[in-house]
């Protein structure tokens, strides 16, 4: 009797935790159970194995290189080489802001939410070029890397600065995107039970400070390239 009384409720039991497959398909179809106990379970492998595939897949539907065995591990290797930095870095760059909040992330759940998002990001991006490449005129040549409909480059004309042009760029849709997700991964490590309240609102801080940062950027690359 003590024993039944002890055992929780199905109802009292915590939600399971999402394992790494179940994550990263659920940062496309729901992405607030994909980040649920991001901090408990900061999954990143698979995301960055699918993150890595999907980018060197891409490249073999679009541009049709040439196979060989040797060329298939020297692609694999550069898109490996290519990647990881960068999700370092941004990582590093999210953990960062999220310190300077005082929001509860963690470095290893700062990089499962930046690895995920970055997935997403690539995927919009390849679904996007794909659409495109089907509905426009074979003449028209659609860039993998920005593909027409997900920006404002498109208003700027031949008078417009070249700090504009590159602000109208960065106003991208899959940017946007990816900051989102950013948000509902730090603001679900922030949220966490036993973490004091305030954590989305520091969550949104993190985030904006990472919007800024990256209008500054992108400035300053403008400027700096005269």
């Amino acid at each position: 009797m003590d024993r039944l009384r002890a055992a929780a409720s199905p109802a009292e039991l915590p939600p399971p935790r999402p394992r790494a497959a179940a994550r990263l398909v659920n940062v496309i179809l729901d992405p607030l159970a994909a980040f649920r106990d991001i901090d408990a379970s900061p999954t990143w492998a698979l995301a960055f194995v699918a993150l890595t595939a999907l980018r060197f897949g891409s490249l073999f539907v679009f541009y049709r290189p040439e196979v060989s065995p040797l060329k298939l591990v020297a692609g694999v290797l550069f898109q490996v080489l290519t990647v990881a930095p960068a999700v370092v870095v941004l990582a590093l760059g999210l953990w960062a802001v999220a310190k300077f909040w005082r929001a509860r992330l963690s470095w290893s759940s700062a990089l499962s939410v930046t690895v995920h998002a970055l997935f997403a990001y690539t995927l919009a991006t390849v679904l996007v070029a794909s659409i495109a490449g089907a509905v426009l005129p074979a003449s028209v040549e659609v860039d993998l890397r920005n593909p027409p409909f997900t920006n404002l480059a498109f208003v700027a004309g031949a008078q417009t600065p070249a700090v504009m042009r590159r602000l109208l760029a960065a106003a991208d849709v899959r940017v946007a995107y990816a900051f989102v997700l950013a948000y509902l991964g730090v603001a679900a490590a922030s949220s966490a039970p036993g973490v004091p309240a305030g954590g989305r609102r520091r969550a949104a801080g993190a985030v904006a400070t990472g919007v800024a940062v990256h209008v500054l950027a992108t400035v300053g690359a403008t400027l700096a390239r005269g």
